[in-house]
């Protein structure tokens, strides 16, 4: 076989596509050295993993079709294996096998005809569709107000939002009739790196970010006079952005000393709680300690590190438990801290009965140099990154700079590393929203050293991640919103819909082809709906051209002229005269739009409740713009008396969108 037909022989085995089109329209070929780096990474992980010839995996919804077609080879008999067990067997069918409708759900293993003998074949019985809140069931539409959690302004936090401040924001929106928060991932980053504060490029998907923890809420902590912090912590409240370097030297230092006083005196409910949690969390807890602290011993990346540890065992970790009990247990002690403060935010949702509660954002990979990559290897891809192929608004693509899950090892692994970050994000959340979903169908990957624009797309086993993901949002009770953005394939987002996986409208994108914007009666109902994303210009921004000003100003292209926009700015107004009898466009006639759609979640953004013209990431920027750092103008203690936020809450009251909270 020419080297050329084995390299795509190589690449259709691992789902590595050589051509595909663009956002744009435009046929795109990967060059054969990138092709050839893509695929020799894919395989040299698989190998390893023992994943060189896992079979597709088969899903039986519960309630559809039971019967697995082309299932049996020569067919034969057929025995249905959980783990060693047999809970089914019986006779092949015109090469079809008929499963019992009473299964439960879970993960088997088929072995038909010929092949009883050897692996068998993977299947997954889910849910026929991820979880349904019941306030959903007789087309109830609600509101979330979403902010991005760091930002959060308070006369008490150290200079970024936390934990107590999103409790008593989850009240203050609960007043005001909003059925959830949306937030920003929560995701821990490193606290080696002031520099590395993006939440979409974090450290670990598994545990929470520590610098949301309201240091002075923890029982141990001696009090703000004893850390010698006081003016420190002031210069920070005071700060214009959030000073990363600073939040995390103080909040560090007032972890240790509420730590060192938890191993001194802790009471016997903390110290059986803490013990409880740490057990809970054994999995994984130890191994993302240890590398938490062998990154803060060596620095980065982990594959520089002494050659002992560029790999970790179990028996090593262990070892690393006793030789730093104090400084592994410190790092279990701050995951414990945040999940309980977290936990506190999630039972006051509750007790309000707010049907969304949290709703929180999952990221669509780690950074290469992260516990989640070092702690599984092979089932993660360092050598290739994540992105998205050029497209309007990004005519160079993007490198988003993540590792991604292996396709094939996901499979090999009954999606093990899915599962647990879903159980992770979804431990208290009535709501999440998987970003850059159509990476469950394919994922454009980008070889290290080569251009955005030189990758392709590698494609994943989409109704098995979609069976997993209505296995977890059933156990968990969460409701799952796709960011379906970008290049959307013919039919996924009517795949996604099957599964009850809500889709996620952006007002922005939702226009006809001559412009106009369509109508709210254009949307669907099982969908979130927003003006824009984190990524994108606010209404204000958007109105008044600053992005554009802004992206020009950095040298980058925005991917729209000033004639376009203004064109756009005629098809807003236009659109938000017919449906609200509007004069001009505003904030609040936006929203009111938006509140008239029949999609079952709107979101409103706070850059938008208080007319914010930055827009929080500018993505292609690192250090250029002050992403992931711009705090919010107003104090949460002013936000219950803000007019802006009051007259929103009061429009979407009127559009039927308020929920009916306790307020107990």
């Amino acid at each position: 076989m020419a080297d050329e037909d084995q390299l795509s022989a190589q690449a259709e085995a691992f789902g590595v596509e050589t051509t595909y089109f663009d956002a744009l329209g435009t046929q795109r070929t990967p060059g054969e050295d990138a092709l050839r780096e893509i695929v020799n990474v894919l395989a040299s992980h698989a190998k390893e993993a023992g994943a060189t010839a896992t079979p597709p995996v088969r899903v039986v919804r519960k309630g559809r079709d039971n019967r697995l077609d082309n299932a049996c080879g020569d067919g034969g008999a057929w025995r249905l294996l959980d783990g060693d067990h047999e809970v089914a067997h019986g006779a092949c069918d015109d090469n079809a096998i008929a499963l019992p409708a009473k299964l439960r759900v879970g993960s088997y293993r088929l072995l038909a005809g010929k092949d009883a003998g050897d692996a068998g074949q993977p299947v997954i019985v889910a849910p026929a569709q991820s979880y349904q809140h019941a306030a959903f069931d007789d087309g109830k539409r609600v509101w979330a107000l979403a902010v991005q959690l760091y930002s959060l302004r308070s006369r008490r936090n150290w200079g970024i939002g936390d934990f107590t401040d999103l409790k008593n924001l989850v009240r203050i929106a609960g007043q005001r009739g909003a059925a959830g928060i949306g937030l920003n991932p929560l995701h821990t980053i490193s606290l080696d790196d002031p520099g590395m504060i993006s939440p979409y490029s974090p450290t670990s998907r598994l545990f929470l970010n520590t610098l949301y923890i309201d240091v002075e809420a923890a029982p141990e902590f001696p009090g703000l006079a004893a850390t010698g912090l006081a003016e420190e912590v002031k210069r920070l409240r005071a700060s214009e952005f959030v000073d990363y370097a600073g939040v995390i030297a103080a909040k560090l230092k007032g972890l240790r000393l509420a730590y060192e006083a938890f191993r001194e005196r802790g009471s016997p409910e903390r110290r059986e709680d803490f013990a409880a949690f740490k057990n809970e969390r054994a999995l994984t807890l130890g191994g993302f300690a240890a590398f938490t602290t062998l990154h803060r011993k060596f620095g980065p990346p982990w594959w520089n590190w002494p050659p002992e540890w560029h790999n970790p065992t179990a028996e090593k970790i262990d070892e690393l438990w006793r030789i730093e009990a104090v400084e592994m247990n410190f790092h279990a002690y701050m995951q414990w801290l945040a999940d309980r403060q977290l936990k506190a935010c999630f039972n006051v949702a509750k007790r309000l009965k707010m049907p969304v509660g949290l709703y929180l954002d999952v990221a669509v990979g780690v950074s290469a140099n992260s516990a989640d990559v070092w702690n599984n290897q092979g089932a993660y891809v360092r050598e290739l990154s994540a992105g998205a192929p050029p497209d309007m608004l990004n005519t160079f693509g993007q490198d988003w700079g993540l590792a991604s899950l292996h396709p094939r090892v996901l499979a090999h692994t009954d999606f093990r590393l899915l599962r647990e970050t879903l159980r992770a994000i979804m431990r208290y959340a009535g709501a999440i929203r998987i970003d850059h979903v159509l990476g469950f169908n394919r994922l454009y990957m980008i070889p290290h050293g080569y251009k955005p624009f030189e990758g392709t797309y590698v494609r994943f086993p989409l109704e098995a991640m979609l069976a997993v993901l209505a296995q977890e949002s059933n156990a968990e009770r969460c409701i799952v919103v796709g960011e379906d953005l970008g290049t959307v394939p013919d039919g996924f987002r009517e795949k996604l819909a099957d599964w009850n996986v809500w889709s996620y409208r952006v007002m922005i994108f939702e226009r006809e082809h001559d412009g106009s914007f369509r109508p709210p009666s254009a949307y669907p109902a099982p969908a979130l709906v927003s003006f824009g994303t984190h990524d994108l210009p606010t209404f204000s921004g958007w109105l008044s051209n600053h992005d554009l000003a802004v992206k020009r100003s950095l040298g980058m292209d925005p991917g729209e002229t000033e004639a376009e926009r203004e064109t756009a700015h005629r098809a807003v107004a236009e659109a938000l005269a017919r449906e609200c009898g509007s004069e001009k466009p505003s904030t609040l006639e936006m929203i009111r739009f938006l509140a008239r759609t029949p999609s079952r979640l709107l979101v409103v953004a706070a850059e938008d409740v208080f007319d914010i013209a930055d827009q929080v990431n500018i993505p292609g920027t690192v250090c250029e713009h002050p992403n992931w750092r711009r705090r919010l103008p107003v104090s949460l203690e002013d936000f219950a008396a803000d007019a802006r936020l009051s007259a929103i809450a009061e429009v979407l009251r009127a559009e039927g969108r308020a929920v009916s909270s306790n307020q107990g």
